[in-house]
Formats: C-alpha cells, sequence, structure tokens
C-alpha cells in the first residue's frame, strides 16, 4: 500500500514498515510546520487518520490529502493510521534545521561557554564507516549527515569538554537514555526515506540549561541535503551562508572568534572592535564583550546587542552578561564582603593602586559591573600586619544567601593582588548591628533619690533618740507631780482591795502610805 507523509513545505515522504513492525518515527524540516497523510492505492476496509492527544479522527479517501496537523517544535507528534483494519503507529518531530540544510542563525552552542559544549561527535553506521557529516566544531550544535544505502543503522560516540559534564542521547525525540564518554551508543535505526534525527545533550554545571546538539541523517547521499551541488567525490558547491571546504559544507570557515562570516562577500570579516565575537560586523552586533562592558540587547530576546556599561536601573546578570533589569519580584540586596589581606598596613598604604585593583578583580570574579561593587572601609588587623577590606555589593541577582553559588576561596586568591585568608559576607545589621535600647528617665534624680534617702535616715535616728533618750532623761530629773483627784483615786483602790491582801502588805512593808510613795 502506498502511504506518503505530505509536509506543508510541499515534500512528501513515502512512509514503510516491515511486516513484523506496526510503529515508525520520522524526523522532519523546522520549516515543516504541519503535515497530512495521502493514501494512493484502493483497499477494502476503511481508511482513516487519528490524533489521541488532541482528540482528532479524520477519515481518509484513496488518493486524497487528509487534513493538515500541526507539528510543535521539539514536541512529537503521535499519528494513528487504521488502514484496511490494520492500525499503525507514527511518531513525527521537528528538527532545528530547514530543509535546505540551514541550523539557526546564530547557533545556540556559540552563546554557551566553553565548558558547556562537546570535544567530539562522531557517527558510525552499521557496517563501521563513518558517516557522511560536516566537520565537528564545539561552537556548532546542528549538522546534515548522511550514511551508505545498504547500512541498517548508525551508533555515535560523544565526549565533553567538561570531565564533569553528563551526557545523554535520543532519537527521534523518543526517551533520553545515558551516554558514557567517548564510548558508542546503542544502534538507532535509520528512516528508509526521510530524515532521523539524533540528539546529544551536555548538562554541566557551567550553564543553566543543557546544551543540545542535533544531527539529521538520511540514506543514500554521499554529500549533505545543505549542498546546492555534488559530485561523486562531495559536495562541489554549497547553499549560502554554508562554505565549501575541500569536498564539505561547513558551517563557517572562520577561524578566530573576533570574526564573523559575511553571507554577502561569502568570506570572513573582523567583528566591529567594542566586539569579542559577533554575528555581523555592526557595533550592535555583538555577542560576547571584553572585559567591564556588557552586552546591551535591543530587546530581552534578542541575542546580539551593544558592548556597553549598564544604564542606571540596569544590573549585569553573572551567567550571561547581559545588561538586565531586575525583576520585580527580586530587589537589589545590598550586603558587604569583608576581605582579610595578608598585607601589612605599611604596605597597603604605600601601594595607591592595590585599592583599584582589589576592587576591579573583585568585580571580575563575582562577574558584576564595577558599578555594583564599591569600597567601604578598611581596618587594621594582626596589630598591623593585616588589613580587613569591606566591599559593598548591590546586585539583585547575586544574593548572599546563595553565596556557595559564586563565593570559591580559591578563585577569589588567585585573581587579587594579595592574598587573601579569609573571606565573610555581613549583612548590613551584622556589619552595623543596632544600638541597644535606651532606658526609660528615672522618676526622680539620682541626687534627689540621695536627699530623700538622707532626709529619711535622718528622722529614723532622730526620732528614737529624742523620744528614749532625752524626754527620759528630763523625766527622771523631774519631781513627780501629784494631780488633783489623785489621793481620791487611792482611797478608792484601798477601799477596794481585799484586807487579807492588805494586812499582808501592812505586815511585810509597814507603812501602807510608804509603801504608796506618799511622804
Amino acid at each position: 500500500m502506498s502511504v506518503y507523509l505530505e509536509q506543508s513545505i510541499g515534500a512528501s515522504v513515502p512512509l514503510f514498515w516491515r511486516a513484523a513492525r506496526l510503529e515508525y518515527s520520522l524526523a522532519l524540516p523546522s520549516d515543516t510546520e504541519m503535515v497530512a497523510i495521502r493514501v494512493d492505492a484502493e483497499t477494502k476496509g476503511a481508511l482513516a487518520l487519528r490524533v489521541p492527544l488532541r482528540g482528532l479522527v479524520t477519515a481518509l479517501a484513496p488518493g486524497q490529502t487528509s487534513a493538515y496537523v500541526a507539528v510543535q517544535p521539539d514536541e512529537a507528534l503521535e499519528l494513528r493510521l487504521d488502514l484496511g483494519g490494520q492500525e499503525y503507529a507514527l511518531r513525527v518531530v521537528r528538527s532545528r534545521i530547514r530543509s535546505s540544510g540551514e541550523g539557526r542563525t546564530p547557533d545556540p552552542a556559540r552563546t554557551y561557554p566553553p565548558q558547556g559544549t562537546l570535544a567530539g561527535l562522531n557517527l558510525w553506521d552499521s557496517m563501521g564507516l563513518a558517516a557522511s557529516m560536516a566537520w565537528f566544531m564545539p561552537r556548532v550544535s546542528l549538522y546534515v549527515a548522511s550514511i551508505r544505502e545498504d547500512a541498517h543503522g548508525v551508533r555515535l560516540a560523544a565526549t565533553p569538554n567538561d570531565p564533569d559534564a553528563e551526557l545523554e542521547w535520543r532519537f527521534n525525540g523518543g526517551k533520553w537514555d545515558f551516554l558514557v564518554s567517548g564510548l558508542t551508543s546503542s544502534p538507532a535505526e535509520v528512516a528508509p526515506y526521510g530524515w532521523t534525527l539524533l540528539e546529544v545533550r551536555v548538562s554541566s554545571f557551567v550553564q543553566m540549561e543543557p546544551l543540545v546538539y542535533q544531527v539529521v541523517l538520511a540514506r543514500g547521499g554521499v554529500c549533505h541535503p545543505s549542498c546546492s551541488r555534488c559530485g561523486q567525490g562531495g559536495c562541489q558547491a554549497c547553499t549560502p551562508p554554508l562554505v565549501l571546504v575541500g569536498s564539505k559544507c561547513l558551517y563557517t570557515t572562520c577561524s578566530s572568534s573576533s570574526v564573523y562570516f559575511n553571507k554577502s562577500t561569502e568570506g570572513c570579516e573582523p567583528c566591529d572592535s567594542s566586539c569579542l565575537e559577533c554575528i555581523d560586523g555592526t557595533a550592535r552586533g555583538c555577542l560576547k564583550c571584553p572585559a567591564s562592558k556588557y552586552l546591551r540587547p535591543a530587546s530581552p530576546v534578542a541575542i546580539a546587542g551593544a558592548c556597553q556599561s549598564c544604564m542606571a536601573g540596569y544590573f549585569v546578570h553573572p551567567s550571561s552578561q547581559r545588561c538586565q533589569l531586575a525583576p520585580a519580584d527580586l530587589q537589589a540586596e545590598r550586603f558587604y564582603l569583608r576581605l582579610a589581606l595578608r598585607v601589612s598596613v605599611e604596605d597597603f598604604l604605600e601601594n595607591a593602586e592595590t585599592l583599584k585593583t582589589v576592587l576591579r578583580k573583585s568585580a571580575e570574579t563575582l562577574a558584576v559591573s564595577s558599578q555594583d561593587v564599591r569600597f567601604h572601609r578598611w581596618d587594621s588587623a594582626k596589630e598591623g600586619l593585616g588589613v580587613n577590606f569591606f566591599l559593598e555589593v548591590e546586585n539583585p541577582f547575586v544574593q548572599h544567601r546563595n553565596s556557595e553559588e559564586w563565593f570559591n576561596i580559591d578563585e577569589w586568591f588567585a585573581s587579587l593582588p594579595v592574598p587573601v585568608d579569609e573571606i565573610r559576607i555581613l549583612t548590613q545589621s551584622q556589619l552595623y548591628p543596632a544600638a541597644p535600647p535606651a532606658l526609660p528617665s528615672p522618676f526622680l534624680d539620682p541626687f534627689m533619690w540621695g536627699v530623700i534617702g538622707a532626709g529619711s535616715a535622718s528622722v529614723l535616728l532622730i526620732y528614737p533618740l529624742y523620744n528614749f533618750y532625752f524626754v527620759r532623761k528630763y523625766r527622771q530629773q523631774q519631781p513627780y507631780p501629784v494631780s488633783d483627784g489623785q489621793e481620791l483615786f487611792v482611797d478608792q483602790i484601798l477601799e477596794r482591795t481585799d484586807p487579807v491582801v492588805m494586812s499582808a502588805m501592812v505586815h511585810s512593808k509597814g507603812n501602807l502610805k510608804a509603801a504608796a510613795g506618799d511622804d
């Protein structure tokens, strides 16, 4: 049965199943945004196309193309074909390479640091012969390759620049599988017609997201599909902007990062003097900037831009080295670094350039602008044999809570002009602790409390002395006064007294009146 996959770019790919296999996968160019199915032969059973994840069911008529279905970038599309009572599964995935063989410009790998790229990538067919592929370069992530017609499959091997990086690979947008550096992968079957997509993913700590290399593979051709004219020995002419080198079409022949490939002249030309890397010769076509200059793109999504200092309100992102506005939910946090420098106060004051060099190297080590790192103060330490150097850092993308992401004592020791023994991160409250709260004012001044205490002590001392000494002494010196009516009181007491008691008192004391004290 003749079944074809129709692409929105006008190309058709014959679909082929072996008798024992009912599943098939295929890679598409990036400019193929929609696909459809066409069945040319008559069949007794019903014909239908189903898209399970989207809930679509379309009837097929012999010789007619079905309705087109959109294929999302980097997302496999599952199709089910009911052909005469037999169901076939087809998975299609869009690559990042166009049908002409051109990849995305600039290449995504050019925005990654060298440690996050591959050092090598090779492919061999089932006969052990190398696939026909452009020369590998770490900063190029998209390739077109081909194998012999009689080869059944292909294996790949890759090596990262970072020994600690993790490698994974997959086939036609399937499941990622672990790949050991330098060892070949398991075999992958190459489609009889159309493209087969092989991907290698590099995960390294030096970049936020992994870098993915893509190779689209086809059978039969002895030269790349990107060639505009081929001969027996390979490509004889290339589709711009590719350049013919020997018999291969390369994405660039420019050996230096300070030059770029000019499509109009088909040659390498120098970048603008303000750029280290660029996509064109203008001052706004920079991809990488020299020290103390940072990329200012025209928009947040633009890749290239001008190399300048950041404007007010913009900060340097340590990873991308781009001038960016601080996110609304991320405030610029000011904190301080205390560098314990192994230099005497005398030597520190004698060399006036030490202060400027420490500031500049500190900003470079933090990967931020020199405007974000300012001198705060310095103190003498170790009795004048050391210096505590305080820096003020203010950048919303560098938070003191995440210091383990950017703080490494070895890097600071290697970059600073004088040895550093310790680096301590301090917040504003840690550097300048709040003063203890003021005590409330007393109800009375201490002087008044002293006067009151002295007066109270005097009263407590003089009052008993007056009553128990002076008054008693005075009364002892005065005769006992007899008041009016006292004799009558004595007579009443005597009359009421028991005669027995009176008799005893008379005999023991003599005169009763004398006993009573009467003269």
